[in-house]
């Protein structure tokens, strides 16, 4: 599980070395439009397809980004509604059970909250490399595969996820290096980690 880990976050680290300009400026492009809101989730969606393409070690570039972009618009929204209703649901729970209540059971209840959204965010990692192996970028399709393999992968994925939190917040203060690539960091290593793991049925 480790070396299988390790092994998937080196593909990561040399997919992003491999091409510097074009990994800064498809992350640049990804960022501009998150703080635009409008194109977020489809810039998050041509961002991993431009990671998928990396990670299965083809020729890209940032015309591949524009390209997604444009394909992925609708399928990039449709993933984007569902994150946003079920983090607002989660996270909005977990803030009135805090305010309804400071019981132990009321803590318990938060910490479960809390690890649904983690669950939630580990699948993210998984969901949209899914849309670009699977016959159609379905997004439930995408969503449920994503499932099964976290769950049929509960410690390497935990693992990943744990790592993945301390290699970008090491990257922040090292020239900002994890606002400069680690948005292609990220989709380069969550489609890997879908690549080595297809041994699950994908529709």
């Amino acid at each position: 599980m480790i070396a299988d880990t390790l092994n998937t976050l080196r593909v990561g680290f040399r997919a992003l070395w491999s091409d510097l300009f074009s990994t800064a400026l498809c992350n640049l492009l990804w960022l501009v439009s998150m703080l635009l809101v409008i194109p977020g989730p489809p810039a998050t969606a041509a961002l991993f397809y431009y990671g998928n393409r990396k990670a299965h070690g083809e020729v890209t570039g940032v015309g591949d980004f524009f390209f997604a972009l444009k394909k992925y618009w609708w399928v990039g929204w449709r993933w984007g509604l569902i994150n946003l209703a079920l983090i607002a649901i989660l996270w909005g729970d977990y803030r009135l059970t805090g305010h309804l209540s400071q019981s132990n059971w009321a803590h318990f209840v938060q910490g479960f909250y809390l690890a649904v959204l983690a669950a939630w965010l580990l699948i993210q990692l998984y969901a949209l490399p899914f849309l670009f192996e699977q016959k159609d970028p379905g997004v439930r399709d995408a969503l449920r595969n994503s499932a099964v393999m976290l769950g049929r992968n509960i410690g390497f994925s935990v693992l990943l996820g744990c790592l993945l939190i301390l290699i970008l917040a090491a990257g922040i203060p090292l020239f900002m290096l994890s606002l400069a690539s680690g948005g292609v960091f990220l989709a380069v290593v969550g489609n890997q980690a879908v690549i080595r793991h297809l041994g699950l049925r994908i529709k």
